[in-house]
């Protein structure tokens, strides 16, 4: 049954790689606001990076990527209290899969995806965070892609990061970003 079923399933997605025409692939640029989840010690930041575009069938699209982000000071909500803490700085190096249509197509395509990357966490005020050290980490998140020109599209979209520490604990954080993409062949 097993064996069928890995039959099937590597039939439907040669199938489908016929109907794309040319090459595969785009670069893009986004921007936005990086949101941290359960952390008294951050607060809200931009975030910014770039991406490339590599379409490995028509229904998926991996996007190797370099993002910066960068928290806010805390805001601890208490009268009086002031606090000389900066936010942290984070770079990541990941790669992202696309699920759905994301491409230069006229129409409005959701999609969700799922990633992994290598995030580099610094605060200058604080020797928390070896300078040398990447955590591996993962994210997922959804988004909207429409065209907005020949082979230009806008994309829209949030995404949920976790990077895990070896003490057990985690950073989170929520990203919503908006992104133009530019695509060299049919995608």
């Amino acid at each position: 049954m097993k064996k069928i079923l890995l039959a099937l399933c590597a039939l439907m997605l040669l199938a489908q790689a016929p109907m794309a025409v040319g090459p595969s692939l785009g670069a893009g640029a986004f921007g936005g606001m990086h949101f941290p989840l359960v952390q008294d010690d951050q607060g809200s930041g931009s975030t910014f990076g770039i991406r490339g575009i590599v379409q490995i069938i028509p229904s998926l699209v991996a996007e190797p990527n370099i993002t910066f982000s960068k928290y806010g000071e805390p805001d601890f909500g208490i009268v009086g209290v002031t606090n000389d803490l900066e936010g942290s700085k984070v770079t990541s190096f990941g790669v992202d899969a696309l699920f759905g249509k994301a491409s230069s197509v006229p129409g409005i395509r959701p999609f969700v995806l799922a990633g992994f990357g290598f995030y580099k966490i610094k605060r200058d005020q604080t020797a928390v965070f070896d300078d040398d050290s990447s955590i591996f980490g993962y994210a997922f998140g959804l988004g909207i892609a429409t065209s907005v020109a020949p082979k230009i599209s806008l994309d829209v979209r949030g995404k949920a990061h976790i990077i895990p520490f070896e003490s057990g604990s985690s950073k989170k954080s929520v990203s919503v970003m908006a992104g133009l993409n530019y695509y060299f062949g049919v995608l």
